[in-house]
Parts: structure tokens; sequence; C-alpha cells
């Protein structure tokens, strides 16, 4: 159990996803300026990367809670879910995906790099409140 507590607290972890979303965030903000209309393939590839980590996270603190494990403050259970959800939607936003649908039903054409660094910073301030709530309990 300590052993999985420590892998799901680890900096390195949080550090990569939060630092992820901010380079896709970054990434997607230029490609807005630049009036791309989508966002390649290497970015795609990025997020997904960026997703595994963050899956290994959740998927620890999960079995943690499961185990018994409580975090310094019930707040962190909240962002975890809202990080998931973030997580979900960044999934469901890739090509073929199956928000991918939902966002281009109606006429007006999807902003991809927009929409895409709207989600990402969001989610990067996700991780990094969820980190704080777990860390330091507030």
């Amino acid at each position: 159990m300590a052993q999985l507590l420590a892998l799901h607290a680890l900096l390195s972890l949080t550090a990569a996803t939060a630092a992820g979303n901010a380079v896709l965030t970054a990434w997607a903000i230029v490609a807005h300026r630049r009036r791309q209309s989508t966002l390649g393939s290497s970015f795609w590839t990025l997020l997904l990367l960026v997703l595994v980590v963050l899956a290994v996270q959740i998927a620890t603190g999960v079995v943690a809670a499961v185990a018994g494990a409580r975090p310094k403050t019930s707040l962190h259970f909240l962002y975890g879910v809202l990080v998931t959800a973030g997580a979900v939607v960044q999934f469901g936003l890739r090509p073929q995906g199956f928000l991918r649908a939902a966002m281009t039903r109606n006429a007006a054409p999807l902003r991809e790099p927009r929409s895409l660094a709207i989600v990402c910073v969001t989610q990067m301030l996700l991780i990094l409140r969820a980190y704080m709530t777990g860390a330091f309990g507030h």
C-alpha cells in the first residue's frame, strides 16, 4: 500500500502531466494564432502520452482509495473526479473521438486549436489543484 501511495503522490508524475498540458496549451494557442483549423498528429500523440501518465496516477489513486487510504482533505476526491472527466474530454476530442461528432454537429466549424487550448489549460490547473489538495490538504 505504501508503494502505491508513493507512486500516486510522485511529484514527477504530477509535473509531467501538468507540464505536458502546458505544452499542449501553448501548442494549441500558437496554432490558433496561425489560423490553423486543425492540430497535427504530433499534438495528438503528445496528448495521448500525457493521458497514459495521467491514467497511471488516476488508477493508483482509485486503488488506494478503495483499499482505504484517505487524502488530507476529501476535496482531493472532487479534483480527482474533475481531472478524470477532463481526461475523458481530451481523449474524446481527438480525431474520430466520441466527442468530436458532438462538437461538429452544428453548421459552425470546430475551432480545434482554441477548443483544445481551453481544455488543456483547464486540465493543467485541475491537476495542479488536485496535487495541492492531496499533498498539502488545502
